[in-house]
Order: structure tokens, then sequence, then C-alpha cells
């Protein structure tokens, strides 16, 4: 199974349900089956220029070469917030990478730029000796995702470097998109909140949807 779409396979199945099912409810909030570990840039990790403290989580006896993913959060927020999502993918076999932005206002520009950065930083780790890492990486199995202006900044990372293959945009922000700036064909999923005041779907999320190409999976 393609782990990149783990979360966009359960919760279109929750989406789909005709009513809540418990069963469905535990898979997505219960931990996956692997056994995980963390460390940060004390422990060797390269400290990147465009963002600001990074974490990554990985699946201690995972024999097969990993897949990963790297987090950003959005607007007024740190690492912290977006961290959760490190124990859990780590859980199920992903590789995780959350990080922080050199500044609280950071630009959905900036924020894609963070997360252009450590992807850099998470590839050094597949070639460092020292790394939990070492030669541990699927390195053509990388996807990018964030929160708010983290998630405009995924999208915008995706036009930017092709080779990533999967974005999660969670409440994606972005100041009046363009069709150029969503340009991209790398499969997305898509998250918001009908009742979302900062980033309302009609001025973000739904923008987000209608301007990625249509030739391009997303959901």
């Amino acid at each position: 199974m393609n782990r990149f779409l783990f979360l966009s396979l359960i919760l279109s199945n929750f989406v789909l349900a005709q009513e809540c099912d418990s069963l469905l409810i535990e898979s997505i909030t219960n931990p996956g089956t692997f056994p995980y570990n963390d460390y940060v840039e004390a422990d060797g990790l390269r400290d990147g220029p465009d963002y600001d403290g990074a974490t990554i989580y990985y699946p201690d006896n995972s024999t097969e070469a990993l897949a990963s993913i790297i987090i950003v959060p959005g607007f007024m927020n740190t690492e912290w917030t977006v961290q959760n999502w490190g124990p859990f993918l780590a859980s199920h076999g992903i590789v995780t990478m959350t990080i922080g932005t050199n500044g609280l206002t950071d630009t959905h520009l900036q924020r894609r730029d963070a997360l252009l950065d450590a992807k850099a930083t998470l590839l050094e780790e597949n070639q460092r000796e020292s790394s939990p890492l070492f030669e541990r990486l699927d390195t053509e199995r990388l996807a990018v995702g964030g929160f708010s202006k983290g998630g405009g900044g995924a999208q915008m990372a995706a036009v930017a470097d092709e080779d990533f293959k999967a974005v999660i945009a969670l409440y994606p922000w972005m100041e009046n998109p363009t069709e150029e700036e969503l340009n991209h064909n790398i499969p997305v999923l898509m998250i918001s909140g009908e009742l979302d005041f900062i980033a309302p779907p009609s001025q973000h999320a739904n923008i987000h949807y209608d301007y990625t190409p249509s030739t391009t999976p997303k959901l």
C-alpha cells in the first residue's frame, strides 16, 4: 500500500460512510503497529537556514525503504502545533519531519521555502552515517504538508519541486491564489472546515481545489 495515500484513503472512506463507524474512527485515531523514535538538531540534524527547529520521527523496526513527509505549521503557530502528526505517522511506517518557521508571521512563500530547505535536510539524513535514517529512506517517496499558510506553502512547494509524491493541505491559506501558483500534477489531499472564519473555504480551500488542475489527483 502506498503510505502517502494512507490518510486520504481512511478520510475518503469516512466521508463516504452513511453514519459514524466506530471501527473507522478507531482506525483514524489509533497509532499504527510500528514503535517509533525521534531526534532533533542537537542530535546532529542539519540546521536549515529557511526554517527554525526540526524534529524527525521515524519507525524503529521497519526493514523496508521508508517513505517520508515534511510538515510545516501555519500563521502564528510553532512547530509543536503540528508535532502530533509525527508519532502518529511514524507509527504507521512513515518518517515524519516537523519544522518551525523563522518567524511566526512568515508568508506562505516563506513556508514554501522552509519545506524545500527541510527536504535538503531530510535527504542529507539518508547519507549521514551517524543518522538513524542512514540508507533507510526511499528518496523517491517524499511528501509535503502544512496547516493554514503552511498548507498554502505545501501547495506551492509542489509547484516548485515536481519530485514530491503527495501534498496534504490542511485548511490551506493563500492570499488571492492563482491557477499558475497551484499548477502541479502531484496528488493532493485537502481538508477544510466550513466554520473556519480565518481561512473560509470559499476564499481558500475551495479555490485551491478548483485551481489545482483537473488532471491532478485531488480529494
